[in-house]
């Protein structure tokens, strides 16, 4: 895809959901995207059955941004960040946040520190290991904790729970019916060209 492209129609999507992406910000995530183009053909980041990149891993990362989620000044673990969705892209559309990457697999990890590194992002760490070690070196450190498609919502709430300052919450992509609808708040949304309705399951840490 031309960045041209690209930009026109993450400006577009990001717009629709409420999130102003500025010339840097664009710029920022069309090299994301290049980038990933280029790591996915030899490594498997992301599914290559799924070609719109955009909508589904980009605009999906952004969504609690549009919904006020974040107050953007929070320290932010990203529990499986995979490819960067949607711990990376939530730090570049906001700047201000502190966020650590925490990733088990190494070849991603590279992946995402060569991101960090090309785009010169300051404030963003990556952690490689298992959720179970990640407890154990950030206990107690965190504001909010993110988790998109990375494990069952109840096994993040627990691996999240460790990391997370008191008060601090924990914000779960995934459908409405793997939730516990006693527990926490959920965000429905849905994205323009999406076939069906998702939501950020919100808990807080009491």
């Amino acid at each position: 895809m031309k960045e041209k492209v690209f930009k026109k129609s993450l400006k577009r999507g990001a717009t629709d959901l409420g999130v102003e992406l500025d010339s840097t910000q664009l710029q920022q995530l069309a090299v994301y995207f290049r980038e990933l183009e280029k790591w996915n053909r030899s490594i498997n980041l992301v599914s290559r059955k799924e070609h719109d990149w955009i909508r589904v891993h980009f605009l999906d990362s952004l969504v609690p941004l549009g919904m006020g989620l974040l107050e953007g000044s929070e320290r932010v673990v990203d529990l499986g960040a995979g490819a960067g969705f949607p711990g990376l892209v939530l730090k570049i559309g906001s700047p201000g946040l502190e966020t650590c990457l925490a990733e088990a697999s190494g070849k991603k990890c590279a992946f995402l520190k060569h991101i960090i590194r090309t785009l010169k992002i300051e404030g963003a760490l990556v952690l490689e290991g298992r959720f179970e070690e990640i407890a154990d070196s950030g206990a107690g450190e965190f504001d909010l904790a993110v988790s998109r498609a990375s494990a069952k919502p109840h096994l993040i709430l627990k691996s999240a729970e460790p990391l997370l300052k008191e008060g601090g919450r924990t914000l779960i992509y995934t459908t409405e019916d793997l939730i516990d609808k006693t527990t926490g708040e959920a965000h429905p949304y849905r994205i323009s060209g999406s076939p069906r309705e998702w939501v950020i399951w919100e808990v807080v840490k009491e």
